[in-house]
């Protein structure tokens, strides 16, 4: 049985508002999936697969330098928008041309576009946390028993 894997990379910010969707697998093809259309972007996301998102760290996608990615990454990185980022894998013997009903999700990361570098054919966008890895940025809570039942007693 033949597997492939499919990724998928919408750009947004804290509003809802979705300026990009790309996914890399149908090439050259605009595809609907969850009711939305998905323009082929050529890009590669490593960290996902490999497992490094499990100690915080960011995630690296790299995308052609090409007029239309850097439209949107400009802006991307001076508003600090958002990116989704999700990875699935699906039955190749039941077709390539679109993405399946019954793929299924296999990772997923939601970030901020930390960072942006790169030279003539490509660039290299930082995916990470907003959030400072030192210090307190969430108020505190205390643990109540209407937050978490009862507690365990030694």
């Amino acid at each position: 049985m033949g597997r492939a894997q499919a990724q998928y990379l919408r750009i947004y910010d804290s509003g809802s508002i979705t300026y990009a969707r790309w996914q890399s697998y149908y090439a050259h093809t605009t595809v609907t999936w969850e009711s939305a259309a998905w323009q082929y972007q050529a890009f590669e996301a490593d960290g996902i697969t490999s497992g490094q998102t499990g100690d915080e760290s960011g995630i690296a996608v790299t995308l052609p330098a090409t007029s239309v990615v850097l439209d949107q990454i400009a802006p991307a990185v001076r508003e600090a928008r958002l990116v989704e980022l999700r990875l699935y894998q699906f039955n190749t013997l039941l077709g390539n041309t679109t993405p399946q009903a019954g793929q299924e999700l296999i990772a997923q990361f939601t970030g901020e576009i930390v960072s942006a570098s790169g030279g003539f054919t490509t660039i290299t966008l930082e995916l990470g946390s907003s959030l400072a890895p030192v210090g307190a940025q969430v108020p505190p809570r205390t643990l109540t028993t209407r937050l978490i039942g009862k507690g365990c007693r030694l």
